[in-house]
């Protein structure tokens, strides 16, 4: 948790997996989200992790 203040990749991927986690609290308690913010949220959060999970570090071609 504590690189995940200095690194923006692990910051990103804390921040929304607790914006996901919130919302779907929210929901099961009861509170009325629109069913697009779920959506929107999840689309989101699958395209963050798919850009920055397989992202390539180095400039080396691999073979």
């Amino acid at each position: 948790m504590k690189k995940a203040l200095t690194d923006l990749k692990s910051f990103v991927t804390v921040s929304m997996i607790v914006l996901l986690f919130i919302i779907v609290i929210a929901n099961l308690c009861g509170a009325t989200l629109a069913e697009n913010i779920l959506i929107l949220v999840t689309n989101l959060t699958t395209a963050v992790f798919t850009y920055y999970f397989t992202k390539k570090d180095g400039g080396e071609d691999e073979k």
